[in-house]
Order: structure tokens, then C-alpha cells, then sequence
């Protein structure tokens, strides 16, 4: 139960974290300049390892934790279908606290904001994860549903590497994006199925809270 139908005070959060994303759009993806999704719909999601962070009295360091995410339109259209998984290694009352500030019970940014864009959450998977944050080579794995592998852009006529990034001042997310490419992007769990290589992804490291 959510403690907005328990009425209990909700905790201040805060964190620093690595962040590492990937999505259906070609790179850059429209979203970010307020442009509808490439192919019309958005298939994507975030995935998180705090480096330091709080809720309540809880530390969150170390923890990690994905959103994924499937919406027949532009992501503000709304009626999207997101799964959590979180860190197997956090305590239940780390699970809690995670999971109330991914689906936005706890508010802040920037959860709260995309939290009523879902009409569907699929049950939350509790998992170990896999992490490598390298640069545009980073990469994760999710339990054994999400593979998620950056590698640098390339022209396509030369096939020489590229490096990007896209300053967002007012960016819900991320105000940098370092953009690369998808080698590998992939969600398989039921209810939430796709796979998207060579296409967009970027890494940063954000500051979230409440």
C-alpha cells in the first residue's frame, strides 16, 4: 500500500547516480527536443546505479535499478506499460523505498513526472544485476530479461566512430546526454517484449530527488 492511501509522511530522497538508457528512436531521439518518437511509439527505459543516495534514513548506495517501458505513442500521450526491476541485493525496506519513488508515490524528479503515463505496471521483479559503466561501451543485465550493451555511433559512410552529446538545461532526466548506439537492447518479460540493436542509447551521471 502506498503512502498515499496510508496518508504517512513521505521521506525526502536524493541521489547520485550512473545512468544508462536505450530506446527504439534513432539516435538522438526526437523526445529530447520535444519532437514526437522516430517510429511514432516508444519502446525504452532507464536503468540506475546510485552511487550515493538516501530515503528517509535509508541509504540507497550501491543499489541499482531499471524502469522499463512501452507506450503506443509519444511518451506524454500516456497509456504506457512499464515494469520495475530492482536490486536484488537491497533489504525489503530498500525494495520499498525504491519502488515508491520509481512509480512516483514519493514524488520528486524525475519519477513523479513520468509515473501518470502509465495505465499498466507489470509486477516488479527483484533481480541481480550486472554493471559497466565504460563510456559509450557501457552495459548492464538485468536478471535474465534485459541486455542492454552502448557502443559508439559510426558514419555511415566512413564507419568511423562518433562522439555526440546534447546539452538539456531544463531536461527532466538528464541535463548531458552522452549519446552512442545500442549493440545490444533487448526486454523480454511477460508483458513487455522487444529488442532494438543499432539504435539510440546514452549514459550520464544525474542527480535525482525529491
Amino acid at each position: 500500500m502506498s503512502p498515499k492511501t496510508t496518508g504517512t509522511l513521505i521521506p525526502k530522497w536524493k541521489y547520485k547516480a550512473e545512468i544508462i538508457t536505450a530506446c527504439n528512436c534513432d539516435w538522438g531521439c526526437p523526445c529530447n527536443f520535444n519532437a514526437p518518437p522516430t517510429h511514432g511509439n516508444c519502446d525504452g527505459g532507464w536503468a540506475l546505479k546510485v552511487r550515493d543516495g538516501f530515503c528517509g534514513d535509508q541509504s540507497l548506495d550501491g543499489l541499482a535499478f531499471c524502469l522499463m517501458a512501452s507506450w503506443p505513442k509519444a511518451i506524454h500521450e500516456g497509456r504506457g506499460t512499464a515494469k520495475l526491476y530492482v536490486d536484488s541485493n537491497a533489504s525489503k525496506e530498500q525494495r520499498y523505498s525504491i519502488e515508491q519513488i520509481a512509480k512516483g508515490n514519493f514524488k520528486g524528479r524525475p519519477w513523479s513526472v513520468f509515473a501518470p503515463t502509465f495505465d499498466v505496471w507489470l509486477e516488479t521483479s527483484f533481480v541481480p544485476f550486472e554493471w559497466d559503466f565504460e563510456g559509450e561501451k557501457s552495459s548492464y543485465k538485468a536478471g535474465n530479461e534485459i541486455v542492454t550493451i552502448l557502443e559508439k555511433m559510426r558514419n555511415p559512410v566512413t564507419g568511423a566512430e562518433v562522439t555526440s552529446k546534447i546539452l538539456l538545461p531544463d531536461g527532466i532526466t538528464a541535463h548531458e546526454l552522452n549519446m552512442s548506439s545500442t549493440r545490444t537492447f533487448s526486454v523480454f518479460s511477460k508483458g513487455l517484449k522487444y529488442a532494438y540493436p543499432g539504435k539510440n542509447g546514452w549514459y550520464s551521471v544525474v542527480d535525482h530527488g525529491s
